[in-house]
C-alpha cells in the first residue's frame, strides 16, 4: 500500500490505534525506569536490557535473566518495584506530540477511532481519563482473560467488531509502534502506519502503509 492510498474514502474511516508508544510515550520511560532500578539495586551486570530495533523492551528476556540470577521471589519483588515506579512516571506524562491535533482532526472529519492495546484496561482507561481524551474513542480493547496479547490479532478484531459491526469498513487503518503490534494488525487484515523513531535501516516485520514520527503527520492524508 502506498502512502497516497491512505486517502481512500474522504470521511468515515475506522482507525485503530495502539496505546503505549503511540498515544503515550511509556515505552521509552519504561526502559528508563528499568535502567534506574537496576542501577539503584546494583544489578546492572545481571539485568542487561535488551531493546528491540522498534524501541520496545524485550521484557521476557529481562525476566528470564533476572529469574536465573536472582530466583523467582526476588524477581517478583523487583518487578513490583518497577511497576510502582513506572506508574508514577507515566502519571506525569502528557500525550505524545501530535496526538491532540490528530484527534481533533479525526473528530472534524468524522473518523471513528478505537484503541487496541496489549496492556490492561485499568492502565489504558486510567490514562485516557487523566489526559481528558477518552471521549475521542468509540471503544477500547485490551488484552486480558480470553483476549490474547499481540502479536495475536484479538484486540484488533474486537475493535473491528465494535466499530464496523456490519462488516469491513472503507479506509481501515491501524497505527502501531512495535513489531508485535504491526504483526497483530496485519493478522487482523488492517494496513498499518508505523509510528517510530527507529532509523530508516530498521525493517518492520511486514509491509507498512507509511512511517511517521508523530500522529499529526497523518492529518494531510486522512
Amino acid at each position: 500500500m502506498r502512502a497516497q492510498d491512505l486517502r481512500v474514502g474522504a470521511t468515515g474511516r475506522v482507525i485503530v490505534l495502539d496505546f503505549d508508544g503511540v498515544l503515550l510515550d511509556t515505552e521509552r520511560t519504561g526502559i528508563e525506569v528499568w535502567r534506574g532500578l537496576l542501577r539503584d539495586s546494583s544489578l546492572e551486570p545481571l539485568g542487561t536490557l535488551s531493546v528491540r530495533p522498534d524501541g520496545t523492551l524485550d521484557r521476557d528476556t529481562l525476566r528470564r535473566g533476572l529469574t536465573g540470577a536472582l530466583g523467582r521471589r526476588r524477581t517478583r519483588v523487583l518487578w513490583s518495584e518497577f511497576e510502582r515506579r513506572n506508574r508514577a512516571r507515566a502519571d506525569l506524562l502528557d500525550a505524545r506530540a501530535g496526538v491532540r491535533p490528530f484527534l481533533a482532526h479525526c473528530r472534524e472529519r468524522g473518523h471513528r477511532l478505537a484503541i487496541a492495546s496489549g496492556n490492561c484496561r485499568d492502565w489504558v482507561e486510567g490514562h485516557l481519563g487523566r489526559l481528558g481524551i477518552r471521549s475521542a474513542f468509540h471503544s477500547v480493547h485490551c488484552a486480558g482473560p480470553g483476549v490474547r496479547t499481540k502479536p495475536a490479532p484479538d484486540t484488533y478484531l474486537g475493535a473491528l467488531r465494535a466499530c464496523a459491526p456490519a462488516g469491513p469498513a472503507a479506509g481501515l487503518l491501524a497505527v502501531e509502534d512495535s513489531y508485535a503490534g504491526l504483526a497483530a494488525a496485519d493478522a487482523a487484515g488492517l494496513p498499518a502506519v508505523w509510528l517510530t523513531d527507529a532509523p530508516r535501516s530498521a525493517v518492520p516485520p511486514g509491509p507498512v502503509a507509511r512511517r511517521v514520527r508523530a500522529l499529526d503527520e497523518l492529518i494531510g492524508s486522512l
